[in-house]
């Protein structure tokens, strides 16, 4: 109960929901062995998990960030895999981003909960598609986008 509570006040979680562990796996089955370990600790060394807009974004973060060893993909945002998954009958999207070599955010159709995700369609990793959607929702949200 303390936990859940100290969470609330840091605005998310300690770990990942079921479907996004889900969504998660699914890439890291994909990866070659040595970046599917990398990916493997870094999801281990996640402290914090926030959903400030649940099904379009999620971010994760890490208590001591240079210490979590870097995927080889660096840069501000480099999209690790596009994560293709059926949910009642129809095809939905999330992407894994990256900053500095590092899993970051869930990006676009963000399942809720694991009775979102039906079977997994395709993992395309570094899609050439990514679109980042922080400045889509900045734009929603202060009235930019048309």
């Amino acid at each position: 109960m303390l936990t859940k509570v100290f969470d609330f006040f840091r605005g998310g979680s300690r770990d990942f929901n079921a479907a996004e562990k889900q969504i998660l796996s699914f890439a890291c089955d994909a990866l070659p062995p040595p970046d599917r370990a990398t990916l493997q600790q870094q999801i281990a060394s996640v402290n914090l998990v926030q959903r400030q807009h649940p099904e379009r974004l999620v971010v994760a973060y890490y208590k001591n960030a240079e210490t979590v060893e870097q995927l080889p993909y660096l840069g501000d945002e480099h999209c690790l895999a596009k994560v293709s998954y059926k949910s009642r009958g129809k095809t939905k999207t999330t992407f894994l981003v990256l900053h500095d070599g590092r899993f970051m955010t869930f990006e676009r159709s963000v399942p809720q909960d694991s009775e979102d995700i039906e079977s997994l369609v395709k993992v395309v990793l570094h899609p050439d598609d990514f679109k980042d959607v922080a400045e889509e929702i900045d734009g929603e949200e202060h009235k930019t986008v048309k």
